[in-house]
């Protein structure tokens, strides 16, 4: 959630909270992909490749499920391709907040072209495709649509 104060001065910064693991579908995948990993370094087949079987972090004594949870609302974070959050679609889509020409539904001259246009984040970096997508839309607009 984006909340912007009252000032009009730009130098204050809006507070971002990304309501990251408040779902409890959400909380329940953290907890199960953790308890795999944990469980996977355990394992006769991970031992040549490790430097040693202790673990570091957050280390043995974080055992309970608040506990690992707790651990990994204290340690998320981003991998910095923020998308996905004004996905494309038809008009009469509910999720869709743009066309397939980036225009913004039911904005007149506003277009969104990043990635944050998509309705999914395709796999590996994204750069790529947010080009292909600025060229597509750069070459609309140049034909006047």
């Amino acid at each position: 959630m984006l909340q912007l104060g009252t000032s009009t001065d730009t130098a204050i910064l809006p507070q971002i909270n990304t309501n990251w693991l408040t779902d409890p579908t959400d909380q329940s995948v953290a907890l199960a992909i953790y308890k795999r990993i944990r469980a996977a370094f355990q394992t006769s087949a991970m031992r040549p490749v490790l430097a040693d079987t202790t673990e570091y972090f957050p280390g043995p004594s974080v055992q309970t499920d608040d506990q690992i949870l707790n651990t990994i609302r204290n340690t998320l974070h981003t991998v910095w391709h923020a998308s996905c959050t004004c996905r494309m679609g038809r008009a009469d889509d509910a999720n869709a907040v743009v066309d397939s020409g980036a225009k913004v539904i039911g904005v007149t001259g506003l277009r969104v072209v990043d990635s944050s246009a998509f309705a999914l984040l395709p796999p590996g970096h994204p750069q790529s495709t947010v080009y292909a997508l600025a060229e597509k839309i750069a070459q609309a607009i140049r034909d006047g649509n």
